[in-house]
């Protein structure tokens, strides 16, 4: 299928990674209540005063490299999808599952809040999205997790058009004869340690309905799109 700027969307390279195996691998510990980060703008809520059943960064799979972050899933983008284009459909698709439906589908109420790149102009608004889900703890409502939606920060070469080499090859390259990069080859689906084991089963579906989503951009340049 097309999009509206007569680029082909290709099909995805690989299935994304799902979310399942490393959320059901962590093992839980005793701990106090996680705090709310800086990240994002929320709504402050107020700490509880009981415990809560957190995971320590040295007992969780899928550790990022800097040990701040578990990644729960990720997908390849082909460097022929607009980036901002994905980033702007995703934001819709998370406001409507989880900003206004987050309670009734997931049971979490969620906030879902657009991640500034720090760059200017509406092409540079956003490289991704913050989600964070709140649950009741003693009679309070707290904040249980912070789910990151991003895109990595990998150059990605993309290309236009096909031409023969010295050899007489064709080879990839662009017509103006200059290398050309997109940003970002995954859009990375993450959350900070220490984490809170009360989301996970609402992190489950989440991520299982999201990446149903992007397989729907992927096949018809739309996440509310289906085959019908």
């Amino acid at each position: 299928p097309a999009s509206s700027n007569g680029l082909r969307r290709p099909t995805p390279p690989r299935h994304p990674v799902m979310a399942s195996a490393v959320l059901a691998s962590s093992v839980a510990v005793r701990g106090t209540p996680l705090a709310p980060t800086a990240a994002g703008k929320r709504t402050p809520v107020r700490a509880a005063r009981g415990r809560a059943v957190v995971t320590r960064a040295g007992e969780i799979a899928g550790l990022t490299e800097c040990g701040k972050f578990q990644e729960l899933c990720k997908a390849e983008i082909p460097g022929k999808i607009p980036r901002h284009d994905f980033l702007k459909q995703m934001y819709r698709y998370m406001e409507i599952s989880y900003g206004d439906n987050g309670l009734a589908q997931y049971g979490k109420r969620m906030q879902v809040d657009l991640l500034s790149n720090g760059k200017d102009g509406d092409d540079e608004l956003t490289n991704g999205m913050l989600v964070t889900l709140f649950g009741n703890k003693d009679g309070e409502e707290v904040e249980i997790c912070e789910l990151l939606c991003e895109m990595d920060l990998e150059l990605v070469p993309i290309y236009d058009t096909l031409m023969p080499n010295s050899e007489g090859e064709l080879v990839k390259t662009n017509r103006s004869g200059k290398d050309e990069f997109v940003n970002g080859r995954y859009f990375v689906i993450k959350r900070p340690v220490p984490v809170d084991e009360t989301a996970n089963p609402a992190l489950k579906q989440m991520i299982k309905d999201m990446t149903l989503a992007i397989n729907k951009y992927y096949a018809f340049g739309s996440c509310f799109s289906d085959d019908n």
